[in-house]
């Protein structure tokens, strides 16, 4: 394992592929030093840390890798409130999973409504009509009930892994329903007005449209993924709150370049170092993700082009190879998903679609 490693996670090959070990010593319930050596059980490093830490800090306490039964607990530690265990074992041991992104995201959501309605609630409380009315609340207000409902599921189900809780509440699946809206995705003449971009924001809206990559990608992507001989660019990593990390999928990928694209990175690219970024300011610093949108909203404005997010470029993206008669799994394999059902979901027809095939019905007649 090697003394430095003090993270308890090293990356081995195995059958070609890499595999994420949790690898380290620690002094058993006899005293004698013992090793414990599994695969991860998340493939992701954050996920591989957190592992490791809870693992490492049960063996320190216990002298033991498995965790007591519950049923030998004592009553004072099954009693626990919600706060308490959001605040205490489910930061400390399941947060770490998430990327850093993610992990504000959630405390957002905790800290809008979640925390305020359950805080003082017995774990072993929360009912499905607790869960209801706080759903019924969301609904008053105006906002889609799933990620709220969600994010408490997480935290209600990780309660139950860590022996906090013997049984998850049941949640009413109306209440986990995204919206049915189409998916939208700015045309082909508001892409060509968007790439009118000056700077970098030309570069990374054209990364977005021309080669799908998400915003942490852009802005992550340096010299040396851009393969100007192969017509490449290697998709290796992400920024998640100015935290490098692997991509979404936790899988790298190559997207073959198309002139547009390629014409712009060999100039941003020229006379750079190999781990320079691709995405920057002058000074030769990485916008942050809120610089992106503040600049892209600005120059949309200025351009009279519709508040279009970020990420509906990659949609443009997925969407154009689809309608151009692209495999679903040739675009799967480009856009990075790790299941074909998250390419379809993309596929679907789009409001511009089904306006075109109405005219077609209109001018038959």
């Amino acid at each position: 394992m090697g003394a430095k490693n003090v993270t308890g996670v090293r990356r081995v090959m195995r059958g070609g592929k890499p595999r994420l070990v949790i690898d380290f010593r620690y002094t058993n319930a006899d005293g004698r030093r013992a090793r414990c050596k599994r695969d991860a059980a998340v493939q992701t490093m954050a996920a591989a840390y957190a592992e490791a830490r809870r693992l490492m800090a049960l063996a320190a306490e216990t002298g033991s890798l498995e965790q007591a039964p519950v049923a030998s607990a004592s009553p004072a530690a099954k009693t626990i409130s919600f706060e308490q265990f959001v605040v205490g074992p489910f930061e400390a041991l399941f947060m770490p999973s998430y990327r850093p992104a993610t992990a504000v995201r959630y405390r957002g959501l905790l800290k809008q409504s979640i925390m305020a309605r359950f805080r003082r609630l017995q774990l072993e409380e929360i009912t499905v009509g607790h869960i209801r009315e706080y759903a019924a609340d969301i609904q008053r207000r105006g906002y889609q009930t799933k990620p709220y409902i969600a994010y408490l599921r997480t935290i209600l189900r990780a309660a139950v892994d860590s022996g906090h809780l013997d049984k998850l509440p049941d949640f009413p699946p109306g209440l986990m329903r995204s919206s049915h809206k189409l998916p939208d995705a700015p045309g082909a003449a508001e892409v060509r007005g968007m790439l009118g971009a000056p700077g970098w924001l030309g570069v990374a809206i054209a990364l977005a449209a021309f080669g799908g990559l998400r915003m942490g990608e852009v802005r992550a992507l340096e010299v040396r993924d851009v393969d100007l001989d192969g017509q490449r660019i290697l998709v290796r990593r992400a920024l998640s709150e100015e935290v490098s990390l692997t991509t979404k999928s936790g899988r790298e990928r190559v997207v073959p370049l198309v002139p547009e694209l390629e014409a712009r990175l060999r100039e941003v690219t020229k006379d750079k170092l190999p781990r320079a970024r691709v995405v920057v300011w002058p000074d030769g610093t990485t916008p942050r993700r809120q610089e992106v949108l503040y600049r892209f909203w600005k120059f949309l404005k200025q351009q009279g082009i519709r508040r279009w997010s970020f990420h509906s470029l990659r949609h443009h993206f997925i969407s154009e190879l689809i309608r151009r008669g692209a495999g679903l799994e040739a675009v799967r394999v480009l856009a990075g998903h790790s299941k074909l059902e998250m390419t379809q979901r993309y596929a679907h027809a789009t409001a511009a679609d089904l306006r075109s095939a109405m005219d077609r019905l209109a001018a038959a007649k």
